[in-house]
């Protein structure tokens, strides 16, 4: 469960953080393949909540797990 947790963490933390990671480096993000590109009104917003999402999925993972331990 915990692995799934973070797996899922990750995958939201790259598709909403390597869209703007690439269009920073001056690449073009829209010839890529991402979740945000589906979205083409609001890709700023989606990438906020992806990256948003991952922290708290991972977030969740690590109380989890410390929480476990004790």
């Amino acid at each position: 469960m915990l692995l799934i947790l973070e797996i899922a963490g990750v995958l939201m933390l790259l598709q909403g953080g390597a869209p703007l990671i690439q269009r920073m480096s001056g690449k073009d993000p829209e010839e890529s393949f991402f979740i945000v590109n589906s979205f083409p009104d609001n890709q700023g917003l989606v990438s906020a909540v992806l990256l948003v999402g991952g922290i708290l999925l991972l977030g969740a993972a690590v109380r989890i797990r410390r929480s476990r331990k004790s």
